[in-house]
């Protein structure tokens, strides 16, 4: 799954309030699944991340909070306080992280047999990484 067709640039951009590019596509490293979107000479960005399992019970035995600690030392989060949110696929939690710019959000959102994870950093705004996630989760074929 390409995450960077779940969440755009313009859209990473407005969230993170700068304008933001895919690394890949200037030169950084491509992960199969992951999206990073970031900015020369700033430390703002935002990561998106999809996993496909073989079905929806596979993916269910996968907790947030095991998600969030095996993408956390990738991507420099240390999550916490994760809590549960409505109206974001299956399932969602939304964690406060701590990343290169400040303090973030991420949420990872589970429909059907895949989990997508993304994180704003910095914002302090739910609501903006919420928007985020229900767009990407919207886009899930």
């Amino acid at each position: 799954m390409d995450a960077c067709t779940l969440v755009t640039a313009s859209e990473a951009s407005a969230a993170a309030g700068a304008t933001l590019v895919n690394l890949a596509s200037v030169g950084g490293i491509a992960i199969p699944g992951a999206c990073f979107y970031g900015a020369q000479n700033s430390s703002s960005g935002v990561f998106v991340y999809a996993q496909v399992y073989p079905d929806s019970t596979t993916a269910n035995a996968v907790t947030a909070d095991q998600f969030s600690a095996a993408l956390g030392a990738r991507i420099g989060v240390g999550a916490t306080s994760g809590k549960q949110v409505s109206g974001i696929g299956d399932k969602a939690f939304e964690f406060t992280a701590n990343g290169n710019a400040g303090s973030g959000i991420a949420i990872i959102a589970f429909k059907a047999n895949v989990i997508v994870m993304i994180a704003v950093d910095p914002t302090a705004d739910p609501s903006v990484v919420e928007g985020l996630a229900k767009t990407a989760v919207g886009r899930l074929h």
